[in-house]
């Protein structure tokens, strides 16, 4: 082989090489910080830890991060990311559309309608409680978000923050569509006031939840509790959670019942199986 070539099969290995250690830390440092919870910082001797349980050695991470602070950004960056996918809980997309299937014949009457509602909203949102905060990845995006302005570095925090951004961006893009779809299918709309636009409500309905998955670790009798409202509550009949009922008052502040609703065309839509999340 020429010599040209044999110094490009070598470098090629070896940035192969800096590519796996440099997998292997952040896996392992993630699995660290969803253990342990997330800091602004890393000890010393916790990062030592992090590296050897890595099977990296204390050259080969300085050859990729020159500081500790360089890796953290990196790792932090990461973690941003990877919190796009517990926050949307796409089970919780789906299996609310295959709910409606099932509850094709009160769509047919205004009351039927708002029944459904109230009973997509008490089910979807204390599922998605707890499925939301309960992930590990999703304490660490809330940590981060809560405590990054406090990063020395104004160059790794702007990164840092453009990853929380594009996480947030991607959530509500994808809840937006899931909204656009099973609202007006339910016959509700979205308040002319709002100009068409979900994103407020999308953003105000997730901090309901998320706000409340917060307090959840100092209060949590007081998140837990549930409400028996009695059939000729406002909030219909059956036992009702604090998030489901913070949920509803923030649905209702921002929707309204769709004068122009068809039963039909609903039905027709729900008979197709439609996928509501975002491609």
């Amino acid at each position: 082989m020429p010599e040209n070539g044999r110094n490009h099969t070598r470098r090629s290995r070896a940035r192969s090489a800096v590519e796996e250690s440099r997998e292997k830390m952040l896996q392992q440092a993630t699995y660290h910080i969803e253990s342990v919870g997330a800091s602004m910082g890393m000890p010393d001797d916790v990062l030592r830890g992090v590296i050897d349980n890595a099977g990296v050695t204390k050259a080969e991470f300085f050859q990729i991060w020159p500081t500790t602070e360089a890796f953290l950004a990196e790792l932090f960056c990461e973690l941003a990311n990877q919190a796009q996918v517990d926050r949307a809980d796409t089970g919780t997309l789906l299996s609310t559309w295959r709910y409606l299937s099932m509850r094709i014949d009160d769509l047919r009457s205004a009351e039927g309608r708002r029944r459904v509602l109230e009973d997509v909203i008490r089910t979807a949102a204390d599922y998605n409680f707890e499925a939301v905060t309960s992930s590990n990845k999703w304490r660490t995006y809330a940590a981060l978000s809560a405590t990054i302005m406090s990063w020395s570095d104004e160059d790794a925090r702007e990164r840092i923050l453009e990853a929380l951004r594009a996480s947030e961006f991607a959530f509500v893009d994808t809840m937006e569509t899931f909204y656009r779809n099973v609202l007006p299918t339910i016959g509700y709309r979205l308040k002319p006031a709002f100009g068409d636009d979900y994103q407020p409500f999308v953003v105000a309905a997730a901090s309901v939840i998320e706000g409340l998955g917060i307090v959840r670790s100092t209060v949590p009798s007081l998140v837990e509790a549930h409400f028996d409202l009695g059939g000729d509550s406002a909030g219909g009949g059956g036992s009702w959670s604090a998030a489901s009922l913070a949920f509803i008052g923030v649905v209702d502040a921002f929707i309204e019942p769709d004068p122009e609703f068809t039963p039909e065309v609903a039905i027709a839509r729900l008979s197709t199986g439609m996928d509501v999340t975002a491609q």
